[in-house]
């Protein structure tokens, strides 16, 4: 069983796909070091920074890795089980002054957050194991700090299951955008059965990635995406007007379920 619940592609894509966001904003941060410091990074799922079964390093991990050389930053890494951050503290590349672990709630913590000044460029990563967002909190977020990202690994399986289950008011993937303003927003193909998606919501626009899987929200297929990722296969095909965007011809290769 994976600690972190997720399949080993899904983990080993999600940590190619973070690598791509964390490496926009690097690119930004080396053009313009004089304003963009210090970069602030919220990793709101820490987790322990590797995970065996995939074979693969966690997100921590994978931010380190882009953003080692880069002198003023500042990381947060964010988890509710002491002995994930015990490990996660312990390895080689977390050993740096720039970063810092907190134990407990993500919303508490997010909710608490005190930055000076509205200006401040970064990040938050919000990828839980199941549908746990801590979404009030990131909307707050989002409307003190607008110049730092979000980006959110999504399970559209579990999210569209409690939907159109147990638990109506579910917020969906389609409704992040609605509740979080950024400019623009970058989608990845889901994937697996589980439909593992990546939303990355920025006030800039920037290159889209198609043979990485992402493509801009607003897109055809970035619009195609987050309405097979949102709503289930019985309420896509009844057509709804609101979706006219989505054709209805993509082949089901990703082992839709929901």
């Amino acid at each position: 069983m994976l600690s972190q619940g997720q399949s080993d592609l899904a983990t080993e894509r999600k940590q190619r796909g973070l690598y791509y966001a964390f490496t926009l904003n690097y690119v930004v941060i080396k053009k313009h070091a004089s304003w963009a410091k210090p970069y602030l990074h919220f990793d709101l799922n820490a987790g322990n920074g590797y995970n065996d079964d995939a074979g693969c390093v966690g997100s921590p991990l994978t931010f380190m890795q882009v953003f080692h050389e880069i002198p003023h930053f500042r990381a947060t890494f964010v988890d509710r089980e002491k002995a994930q951050l015990d490990a996660l503290q312990a390895r080689e590349i977390m050993q740096d002054p720039r970063c810092s672990l907190h134990l407990g709630d993500n919303a508490e913590f997010l909710s608490a957050l005190q930055i000076n000044g509205s200006w401040q460029f970064g990040t938050i990563l919000s990828d839980p194991n199941g549908a746990d967002v801590p979404i009030d909190a990131l909307i707050y977020a989002s409307k003190r700090y607008p110049r730092i990202d979000q980006i959110f690994h999504w399970n559209s399986t579990i999210t569209k299951r409690l939907k159109y289950g147990i638990k109506p008011d579910q917020i969906t993937l389609a409704d992040i955008p609605k509740l979080i303003f950024k400019k623009d927003w970058l989608i990845r193909d889901p994937i697996g059965p589980h439909q593992f998606a990546m939303l990355i919501g920025r006030n800039f626009r920037g290159n889209d990635w198609p043979a990485g899987g992402f493509y801009h929200l607003n897109s055809p297929r970035g619009e195609e995406i987050l309405d097979r990722c949102s709503r289930s296969k019985k309420e896509r095909a009844a057509g709804d007007a609101d979706w006219a965007a989505f054709s209805g011809q993509q082949p089901d290769l990703l082992g839709e379920t929901a």
